[in-house]
């Protein structure tokens, strides 16, 4: 049976895991972001669906590293 002290760092590992995840899906949806407004330079008949679809990336983008940065916050907090 895992004591408190062993749950807690597992917790912590499991919450660094997390982090990373986020800031890995933050990256390719800043990516894709990135392809959409390029296509939506290249081809104007896609402009407008290109575009929307850049902000709606971009929109989660920041929505995980928001939720990163609060993440890596608590798991400073509690180090």
């Amino acid at each position: 049976m895992p004591t408190g002290e062993e749950k807690f760092h597992a917790l912590l590992r499991d919450l660094r895991e997390f982090e990373a995840d986020l800031r890995t899906q933050a990256s390719k949806k800043r990516l894709l972001a990135q392809q959409f407004e390029t296509n939506a330079k290249k081809d104007p008949s896609n402009r407008e669906f290109d575009l929307t679809q850049a902000r709606m990336l971009d929109y989660q983008h920041q929505l995980l590293n928001d939720i990163g940065n609060t993440v890596e916050r608590l798991i400073k907090h509690h180090e």
